[in-house]
């Protein structure tokens, strides 16, 4: 089965996946046109050996091989770079006029909404700029505009004139946490827009009429979504697993179907489209009985799914399955049968070239690695029991496709959520099931609906099913140790893994032993390479000041053992400092101690300690490095209390000032800067604190442009 020879797309999938991860890094270096440069001779050199060698084995057959892998290389990055989204600079804190659709479902936002926002035009004074971007979009509304909240309020697919002022998109800069810049610019994201409210604003936010007539996959999702009259947490489901529209999900939701091992479930795969393919097929069954043709209902059916693929918004796993669903159905049209990983290679290799971006796109990964694990494992794993009773027989191939789907994605689950579902078998043989009878009801009910019959009849089915898959996910997410958490992987743990699992699923399918000599290898290297990572990390220390907006939060750590030290304004920012050691810091590594700062005077850590000095006012850290961390302003007497002695004489020397919140601290500045002493701000202060500071202290450390302060011993 694994005889490469069989699939040979294989061979140009290698150089030019490379391509298109490598393009970005080499934009410094070169530019497309110089891909393009050195790709003409490149494919002339190819030419040449390949006609020279008449495609025979040979001597000649290695530079043909070489000039060919070099050319595809050079194509992915060329593409890449060609295709990357940019920055289209616009103004940064300017008030601006813009005007776009709106994408998803708005989510409630402090006073106000939330969305997406896919804009087209925007003004600047008198200069306008024609873009395609995205904007993270922010529409407060005041307490006193209550009664303008219903016309206020943006709907999916709808298209605004909104002013306000862009934020360019930032990363807070602490180690471990999301990229989230990186994440939203592959999105063609760059900045956050918030809309300006008042008597003014109000009269240019305001929705364009005439404009939402044409065909948009929000409004047409919206006008589906809309038919279906129940619970915010059943529409919320039946959005994100018929339409792939997953943007009103609850966190709760998230976390249960995420505990449970369901979050496949909420996203629109392959099993989605192909029982959606199974109910068309009888839905189309007179078209055979008119017409005595296949292939015309082989047209209509690919044009049916490719619609629907338009509607979800052309999701990598949703195309993916389509283009799979079209190679199959063509190669059955003309007679061809081919390898089912040669259709799932060609789909890659389709989809990268129109859009090299979904290479580094979460979906996308997932969903081959799910589908090339079924196909290589599933065959294997269905024959193992022998079992002869055809309901048990059928729970296990259900099982089968379960298991080879979450082993084959395990080391991506653990790469990016750093945890691991132990239940996710369970929740196969129950949710499929109801999904699979979730998805037929949905495709039945839509003609149905679009003609105004029936729609309660349908809406009450799909609702309480809803509703059930909703209960069965709560159930399982409750059961002890459904999550296993603290699992970590960094990059070229995870490109082991990878290696690992392929050649395994060689080894599987071949009597060759050099494979299995590899496998032993390479288990062999990634257990070296972990136990010199705890090594290394055992005989370490450091110290780090993070950023959180309206919070600190400082982090000791030696060795496996962790401090942190918290304040914080509200209960919110305790959240994103949970959520943030959650995923940022393994729990099976470390061993954490959390400490809330209060009045207390004094908290004795694993390995360090906080001292209040005074009101607002504490001492914090070990004999390897220590500073003050000032919140409500540091008075004369309270200075000379911590630097001096009864005597007049310098006694203390901090490694660092934090500045948590507002304080006033300006008498500090002479002894700050003579004795070299590191400033630090670190997000819980408000912007007009920093614009009034005194001269000289522009050298503080601010967090929010250098990213986490750092102190290693």
């Amino acid at each position: 089965m694994y005889d490469f020879r069989k699939f040979p797309l294989l061979r140009a999938l290698i150089p030019f996946f490379g391509g298109v991860l490598c393009g970005p890094a080499l934009i410094p270096v070169t530019r497309p046109e110089g891909m393009l440069f050195l790709s003409l001779p490149l494919l002339a050199l190819a030419l040449f050996f390949f006609f020279r060698g008449s495609g025979k084995k040979g001597p000649g057959l290695w530079p043909f091989s070489l000039s060919l892998f070099m050319l595809l290389f050079i194509s992915g990055a060329g593409n890449a770079m060609l295709t990357r989204p940019r920055d289209p600079g616009l103004p940064v804190g300017q008030e601006v006029l813009v005007r776009g659709e709106v994408t998803g479902t708005p989510l409630p936002w402090g006073h106000g909404v939330s969305f997406d926002l896919q804009v087209k035009l925007v003004y600047s004074g008198s200069t306008a700029y024609p873009v395609s971007t995205l904007l993270k979009t922010y529409l407060p509304i005041p307490a006193d505009s209550l009664h303008l909240a219903d016309s206020l309020h943006p709907a999916a697919g709808e298209f605004w004139q909104l002013s306000g002022k862009l934020v360019s998109i930032r990363n807070n800069g602490n180690p471990g946490g999301i990229d989230f810049k990186t994440h939203m610019n592959r999105k063609n994201c760059w900045y956050r827009f918030y809309v300006s409210t008042g008597a003014e604003a109000v009269l240019c936010n305001r929705q364009v009429s005439g404009q939402g007539r044409r065909l948009s996959a929000s409004r047409l999702r919206k006008r589906l979504s809309d038919h279906w009259q129940g619970g915010e947490e059943e529409v919320s489901l039946l959005k994100a697993v018929c339409l792939g529209d997953r943007s009103s999900l609850s966190d709760e939701i998230r976390q249960s179907y995420k505990a449970a091992g369901g979050m496949h479930l909420l996203a629109v795969s392959g099993l989605h489209v192909g029982l959606i393919w199974w109910v068309l097929q009888y839905m189309t069954g007179w078209m055979y009985l008119i017409f005595r043709s296949e292939k015309l209902k082989t047209v209509l059916l690919l044009g049916l799914l490719w619609f629907y693929a338009f509607i979800t918004g052309f999701s990598s796993s949703v195309s993916r399955s389509v283009c799979m669903f079209s190679f199959f159905s063509a190669g059955r049209m003309w007679g061809e049968r081919t390898h089912p990983l040669n259709g799932i290679f060609v789909s890659a290799f389709i989809l990268v070239l129109l859009k090299p971006d979904r290479l580094t796109d979460l979906g996308f990964q997932l969903s081959y690695m799910a589908v090339t694990g079924i196909v290589s494992l599933y065959p294997l794993l269905k024959g193992l029991p022998g079992v002869k009773n055809p309901f048990l027989k059928w729970i296990w191939e259900a099982t089968s496709v379960s298991l080879a789907a979450q082993l084959s994605t395990a080391p991506l689950v653990i790469y990016y959520f750093h945890q691991l579902p132990l239940y996710s078998l369970i929740t196969s043989i129950l949710a499929i099931p109801l999904l699979s009878v979730m998805i037929c009801i949905f495709v039945c009910s839509v003609p149905f609906i679009s003609a105004g019959i029936l729609e309660e009849f349908f809406s009450f089915l799909l609702i309480n099913l809803a509703r059930l898959m909703n209960r069965c996910m709560d159930q399982i997410s409750e059961l002890p140790g459904a999550l296993l958490e603290g699992l970590h992987l960094d990059r070229v743990a995870l490109l082991l893994c990878l290696l690992l699992l392929m050649l395994g699923l060689i080894t599987l399918h071949v009597r060759n032993r050099m494979p299995r000599y590899l496998v032993l290898l390479l288990i062999s290297v990634f257990l070296l390479r972990s136990s010199g990572s705890r090594m290394k990390c055992r005989g370490s220390s450091e110290l780090l000041i993070t950023h959180f907006t309206g919070a600190s939060m400082l982090i000791l750590r030696e060795g496996a053992r962790l401090d942190y030290y918290c304040w914080y304004r509200d209960r919110s920012s305790m959240e994103y400092m949970q959520a943030y050691r959650d995923r940022a810091w393994s729990g099976r590594r470390y061993q954490k101690q959390v400490y809330e700062v209060d009045d207390r005077g004094t908290i004795r850590g694993n390995i360090s300690g906080c001292v209040m000095l005074g009101e607002g006012v504490w001492l914090l850290g070990n004999d390897k490095c220590a500073g003050l961390v000032i919140s409500k302003g540091l008075k004369e007497h309270s200075r000379a209390a911590v630097f001096e002695d009864s005597a007049g004489l310098k006694t203390f020397r901090p490694d660092f000032i934090l500045l948590s919140g507002e304080p006033e601290v300006q008498r500090l500045s002479e002894s700050i800067w003579k004795d070299k002493v590191d400033l630090v701000l670190d997000g819980s202060n408000r912007s007009w604190y920093q614009e009034k500071m005194a001269p000289g202290w522009d050298r503080a450390y601010l967090t929010d442009r250098s990213g986490a302060y750092m102190k290693r011993w």
